[in-house]
């Protein structure tokens, strides 16, 4: 009886000085829950990020034409053909970009924002996940999902 006495009184000793007692089973509740990443568009990450993402941009639409030189006239059988070495380069190159674009659209749903203020002001800062993926849906996400579909530019 004694021993149990002095064993309890130990284990309320260990939790008030926050020890877990060797009976002890750890919660799951314990410790605060992990917050999902958020980008700070007032941060270095985010500014060079869209500085890189406005370039890889400028490059594809650069590439664009290459399609136009996918079609050849063959001068022997006096028929059009296909250069599959640059049909090979181009596709590539652009999906490249188009997996960029994807990647950039994934991060837009993790990229805090400041809010216009209704009044004279800074503005305030958005950096709540489900606000940030509400509001990136309701206006850019159906621009950036129809910019990176193919367009019909060639038939094979």
């Amino acid at each position: 009886m004694e021993k149990s006495k002095k064993k309890s009184t130990f284990d309320s000793v260990l939790k008030i000085n926050g020890i877990p007692s060797v009976g002890d089973q750890p919660s799951k509740e314990s410790g605060p829950r992990p917050r999902k990443i958020v980008l700070d568009p007032q941060g270095q990450d985010l500014p060079t990020w869209n500085k890189i993402f406005v370039l890889s941009c400028v490059i594809s639409i650069a590439l664009d034409p290459l399609f136009f030189y996918i079609l050849v006239i063959d001068d022997k059988d006096k028929c059009l053909d296909l250069d599959e070495t640059l049909m090979i380069i181009a596709c590539v190159l652009h999906s490249l970009f188009d997996v960029f674009y994807i990647l950039h659209i994934s991060l837009q749903f993790r990229a805090a924002f400041i809010a216009p203020s209704r009044v004279f002001g800074r503005g305030v800062l958005i950096n709540d996940p489900v606000a940030i993926a509400k509001i990136y849906l309701s206006t850019y996400f159906l621009i950036d999902i129809l910019s990176i579909l193919p367009l019909p530019q060639v038939c094979m």
